[in-house]
């Protein structure tokens, strides 16, 4: 019982997966706002004594006059000391806060290598490198000069050192460039994102040389447009606007060197690839991709949806991507502004949680632009802080500060053990985790990888069921029958010799059954006609002659082996091992009889209809008898598939797909030449006979489809009448 209402527990989660409510025990953060617009600013002691969900008003001021920061502040981030950075493109400056919020310096203005005074224009990022993960220990602040078109470069004592403007390249146009948000990697390589580089990420040297473009959007075309385009002259083509790819809007780079890369969806052709992206997990169409040095995406996406916000219900629903930050363990953090909600994953594509709104609330906010990870040390380890900026608010631009609750520590804890490969530890901080929420799938899958590393297959196998995870399963499943065939392998290999043994035989004994059938004059027996099957699956020309001929088939042995395989594809769906069918999911008996005997039913209609018109020798019960007869091997192979299923991990979903094909294959040339023998058709003519029979099969269904559609619509139409009628008297 336990295990059943765990599994129903996460039935249930399946389908609520980001709007699962849980205690508040199971929040991930907890909350402080900090106001900015001006006034005295509070002592850092005032920070320190604050309580949970205590809400704080900080204030900047003393920073050059102009205190408040504008409405369209743009972007922030955090150094190795925990000061902040922000981007106030309003206010053409960079506003620096130390780790208590307080404002310590401003950016405005610097004087370049030639002695002039510069000012930023509308500066829109901003990136400050750690030295402690630079190769060659230096660290610079990048900053964004959008509106000069620009990118201007300080050390960490606010020291001008350079400007890297454009480029000279061919490749590069002077409307490309210009920079919006950066990142710079271990080695110093500067990527940057642009609003017109529809080519993907400019990618420059330390020195701000070009060196290419990676992670280049793709740009899908409509099956129309590729035909059309086909009718047009080069004159035409050439006049008409070029489709182009949707650009990225931010970027980060994590300790690793790898690139995350987010995209916010406008257009209505790109909100509809996001949204199909969200279940079939299409890395080419996801709002946020992660890139190697090459531009390869190479994100893992083990979750149930894609990595890229809310599982939305329509296409004008999908999350607005506006930021990613890289948090602890190989976790990540993005921001939906459409939503003001955070969703954090970790190194896997697995959603670890999600929080925020919109509104006034604490923790909530009006137009969140940016987020970073502010980072302490506490007691020895590091503390990650979420710090997001919100351009409007109720009281104007403000920071609001996620503190992670015992909660989000277990989580994090769980994944660094899981890192160091210290399994039991990680169990010890799953089974905390699911103490907090039991409805979390991660603690689930966490406890049965550390029971399989364990060695405690059986128990690994039962957790990892309870959240639908099929791949360590079949990892522990494998360990584990190993473990079973070395205490029962002679067993084994005599039941599996004696099955094949005996099915030998009974081929030996249909063979020798069927040969005194032959020679034998009069009607045949009902086993008769069903073991003559097994002579015509390995001898069509033949066989399907003596079917048709010599009368050694029949109806009721057709309808039988019809029988059988409706009873293959039941025992299909209902047979399948955990690891091919996490989910129990199966179809009733009514749906397999529909599922088989609506094409055979069609193709032997078409058939017959056709061969008519086309001097064909066969009658309708010739056409259901051979193409009954014709099933005959799928059934085995139906069977030995899902057997195998029980048997084999998912990682040998190829072989059981294989078998089932193969018995597919046998079927199709079965019946080519069941056709061919059975209307006395040349091989030419049977082959276009085959077309025209799958062509009126389509015919003839989509008239039925219409024809019920039709009688619905009419069923409506008076039941509709009569509503009204009943409604007015």
């Amino acid at each position: 019982m336990k295990k059943l209402a765990k599994v129903l527990i996460f039935a249930l989660m399946a389908v609520l997966l980001f709007g699962t409510v849980t205690s508040s025990a199971a929040e991930p953060y907890n909350t402080y706002t900090y106001s900015i617009d001006g006034d005295p600013l509070r002592s850092p002691a005032a920070y320190s004594a604050i309580d949970d969900f205590d809400s704080i008003d900080m204030k900047i001021s003393g920073i050059g006059g102009n205190a408040t920061l504008s409405a369209t502040v743009s972007d922030i981030v955090s150094d190795e000391s925990a000061n902040l950075y922000i981007a106030d493109k309003g206010n053409n400056r960079i506003v620096v806060l130390n780790k208590f919020y307080e404002a310590t310096k401003e950016l405005s203005t610097y004087t370049d290598e030639n002695g002039e005074v510069q000012t930023f224009n509308e500066p829109s990022g901003i990136y400050v490198t750690d030295p402690n993960k630079t190769a060659d220990g230096s660290s610079f602040i990048y900053i964004c000069d959008t509106g000069n078109k620009r990118i201007v470069i300080f050390d960490r004592e606010y020291n001008y050192v350079r400007t890297i403007v454009k480029p000279k390249s061919n490749i590069l146009t002077e409307e490309a460039f210009k920079p919006t948000a950066i990142a710079v990697d271990i080695y110093g390589r500067i990527f940057v994102v642009s609003p017109a580089a529809f080519e993907g990420v400019i990618v420059l040297s330390g020195e701000g040389d070009f060196t290419g473009f990676i992670g280049a959007q793709e740009v899908s075309y409509s099956l129309i447009d590729i035909i059309w385009s086909k009718f047009q002259s080069e004159e035409v083509r050439s006049t008409q606007v070029r489709k182009l790819a949707t650009p990225y809007n931010n970027i980060t780079v994590d300790d690793e060197g790898f690139v995350y890369v987010t995209t916010n969806a406008t257009k209505a052709e790109d909100k509809k690839n996001q949204f199909s992206a969200i279940k079939t997990k299409a890395a080419t169409n996801s709002p946020v991709k992660k890139l190697n040095s090459q531009g390869d995406e190479i994100m893992k996406r083990n979750g149930f949806f894609d990595p890229g916000g809310e599982v939305a219900v329509d296409i004008d629903t999908v999350s607005q991507i506006k930021d990613v930050a890289i948090g602890a363990e190989g976790s990540w953090t993005i921001l939906d502004q459409s939503r003001s909600r955070f969703f954090t994953y970790d190194q896997s594509g697995n959603l670890l949680f999600a929080f925020g709104d919109t509104g006034d609330q604490l923790g909530n906010g009006a137009t969140f632009v940016g987020i970073t990870y502010q980072v302490f040390e506490e007691n020895g380890k590091d503390v990650y802080r979420l710090v997001v900026l919100d351009s409007i608010g109720s009281v104007g631009p403000k920071i609001t500060v996620y503190d992670p609750t015992p909660y989000c520590d277990a989580i994090i804890e769980a994944l660094a053990n899981e890192n160091d490969h210290d399994y039991v530890a990680s169990q010890k901080k799953w089974e905390e985790v699911l103490a907090l929420n039991n409805n979390f799938d991660l603690a689930y899958i966490g406890i049965g990888k550390a029971l399989y590393q364990q060695g405690q297959y059986e128990e690994a196998m039962e957790y990892l069921e309870a959240a639908y995870e099929t791949t360590y399963w079949s990892k522990a499943s494998s360990a584990n029958s190993k473990s079973f065939m070395s205490k029962w392998m002679l067993l084994v290999v005599v039941l599996v010799i004696a099955v094949i043994v005996l099915f030998v035989k009974f081929l030996g004994y249909a063979k020798k059954k069927n040969k005194e059938t032959s020679l034998k004059v009069g009607k045949k027996t009902y086993w008769e006609e069903l073991l003559f099957a097994f002579h015509l699956v390995f001898h069509p020309f033949d066989g399907f002659w003596d079917l048709k001929h010599e009368k050694r088939g029949s109806v009721r042995a057709a309808s039988t082996i019809f029988a059988l395989t409706i009873v293959a594809f039941f025992y299909q769906s209902i047979g399948r091992g955990y690891a091919f069918n996490p989910r129990g999911e199966s179809n009733n008996i009514l749906l397999q009889i529909c599922f088989v005997g609506i094409p055979l039913m069609l193709f032997c209609i078409s058939n017959w209809c056709l061969t008519t018109l086309f001097d064909g020798e066969g009658s309708f019960k010739d056409i259901y008898i051979a193409a009954g007869y014709s099933l005959a091997p799928l059934p085995l192979f139906i069977i030995l598939s899902t057997i195998l299923t029980n048997v084999l991990a998912i990682e040998s979903q190829a072989i059981v797909n294989m078998v089932a094909v193969i018995g597919y294959i046998w079927v199709g040339i079965l019946l080519f030449f069941g056709t061919l023998v059975t209307h006395d058709y040349s091989m030419g003519k049977n082959f276009i006979t085959i077309l025209g029979t799958i062509v009126a099969m389509l015919v003839i269904a989509f008239i039925v489809v219409l024809f019920f559609s039709l009688v619905a619509k009419m069923v409506m139409f008076v039941v509709s009448i009569f509503t009204e009628i009943g409604n007015r008297m």
